[in-house]
């Protein structure tokens, strides 16, 4: 194997290469052609599909929090709610949430998002 072709391989792979992975795999491609077809090892591509399947991203990164529980209309209508009702307790807008969206909220994400 050349010198070239050596450090190649431990290459990180390219979010293009990653997404066409996952295009060939959805196309029915074996995991042995899609590696011939992005230059990639088997294995490689094998990791790749089974993170999209698992996790539905192809990012090398995860992330440093844990993902929101609240969307931005929801964080617009928290505030909406205790600016015009300020005697509004964090636990009574979180029930309320709640009951709009059929998700628990707690009253410290409440809070956080004041």
């Amino acid at each position: 194997m050349s010198r070239r072709k050596q450090q190649s391989a431990f290459d990180q792979v390219s979010e293009f290469n990653r997404g066409r992975i996952v295009a060939y795999r959805d196309c029915g491609l074996s995991f042995r052609e899609i590696g011939n077809r992005v230059g990639r090892n088997q294995t490689t591509v094998m990791r790749i599909c089974d993170h999209w399947m698992q996790e539905g991203t192809t990012d090398r990164h995860g992330r440093s929090h844990p993902p929101q529980c609240t969307t931005s209309r929801e964080d617009r209508q928290i505030v909406h709610m205790t600016v015009t009702e300020r005697s509004l307790t964090s636990r009574t807008v979180a029930q309320h949430i709640e009951s709009a969206t059929h998700h628990s909220v707690s009253a410290r994400t409440i809070r956080c998002r004041l």
